[in-house]
């Protein structure tokens, strides 16, 4: 932070509306830290930025431009909004922060130039609307009207509804997970979050081995959630690395070892999670279908081990008989996908009825660092 005028040097201070990892709101909208943190940057010339591109789809964004607590950047990403998938990312920021006024914009192109001569390039006219001047070339019309139309739907069904049902949905969904001793939950789990979860699960131990403790691979679970009960799921470290070594108790020393790992292309033993979100128009018998999915994961997940094969350079599973298969839901109605989700349960579970609960574990490449793998294979 800087104690001078603006102009003598940039000093900029940036903050997350939301934590990419986790998505807690860590108490920054409720008690309205990030309003205190963007005074004391302001009281020390400094400008503040904040990225609410994980928390936009859940919470209000009132940038107060101008005002001593006020925000001078957000940085938005539309596609994480219902209905937001293919829209362009948004930059709201002041005016004030704008550099280039009088200059070329930052990327110059198609309706850009108000006038220009070929003369002299200072006689250069360039427009004075700043979206115009920094959108060149043919605008992405259609990705814009599906950011603006997600939006709407968000601006319409409005905060407060939004906040209570998904608040609601949280707490049934941390009351089961945390009640479940095979179910790591990841995270600050007392504070205020936002309606996704993130996890590790612990499969109970083999007879014998030293695999003893170890999780489940998240992309392992991801693909099972897809499988066996169509739910989609992320599964890696999303975007926050540094957070993710601190979440996991990673070392210097262990981090290093993966970073060697990695640059041999053996993106496999790269650290992560299994994310799962909810959403304020999920009904609670698919919230209730995506809990009993995963606490029948950390039941019964491992048994399925011998059913697929690791890719250790992409860190990916495929089934051994991977192959495109059409699947459908039967029917529409409420009744039939309750029904729907009685079935994949019931069929899950006949599955595993068929598989050893101590299958014999994949062996580990040699030119794989066995310290590194702290997952069963």
């Amino acid at each position: 932070m800087g104690a001078g005028p603006r102009d003598a040097l940039l000093f900029c201070g940036s903050g997350s509306g939301s934590t990419a990892a986790i998505k807690r709101l860590q108490e920054v909208q409720r008690l309205g830290l990030a309003r205190e943190l963007a005074r004391a940057l302001h009281e020390r010339c400094a400008y503040a930025c904040f990225d609410f591109a994980c928390s936009g789809p859940y919470v209000d964004i009132d940038m107060r431009s101008g005002e001593i607590d006020g925000y001078d950047a957000v940085f938005l990403s539309p596609h994480k909004f219902i209905g937001g998938p293919g829209s362009p990312g948004v930059l709201l920021l002041s005016e004030a922060l704008y550099g280039l006024k009088g200059r070329p914009p930052s990327t110059s192109g198609g309706g850009t130039v108000l006038y220009v001569n070929g003369y002299n390039e200072e006689d250069t006219l360039y427009c004075e609307d700043l979206e115009e001047r920094e959108d060149a070339g043919t605008p992405p019309i259609l990705q814009k009207v599906r950011a603006a139309l997600a939006y709407r739907v968000k601006d319409y069904m409005g905060e407060s509804l939004i906040k209570h049902r998904e608040s609601v949905m949280v707490a049934r969904a941390m009351e089961r997970l945390l009640a479940n001793p095979r179910v790591r939950m990841l995270g600050n789990t007392r504070a205020d979050r936002l309606p996704v979860v993130s996890f590790l699960l612990y499969p109970p131990p083999p007879r014998a081995g030293d695999t003893c403790g170890k999780h489940l691979h998240c992309r392992f679970v991801t693909r099972l959630l897809n499988d066996l009960f169509g739910v989609q799921a992320r599964g890696g470290c999303a975007c926050a690395g540094p957070y993710g070594h601190a979440l996991l108790g990673i070392t210097r020393d262990r981090a290093k070892s993966i970073r060697s790992a990695i640059e041999k292309e053996y993106e496999g033993v790269k650290p992560g999670w299994t994310i799962v979100s909810f959403s304020y128009y999920s009904t609670f018998e698919e919230l209730d279908f995506v809990l009993n999915a995963i606490e029948f994961l950390a039941t019964y997940g491992h048994r399925f081990l011998l059913l697929y094969r690791f890719k250790w350079t992409t860190g990916n599973w495929a089934h051994m008989n991977d192959g495109h298969h059409d699947r459908t839901m039967r029917g529409s109605s409420t009744s039939d996908i309750k029904s729907t989700y009685s079935d994949y349960l019931r069929t899950a579970k006949q599955i595993a009825d068929g598989l050893s609960d101590a299958p014999e574990q994949q062996r580990v490449p040699d030119y794989i660092n066995r310290e590194l793998v702290d997952f069963r294979i």
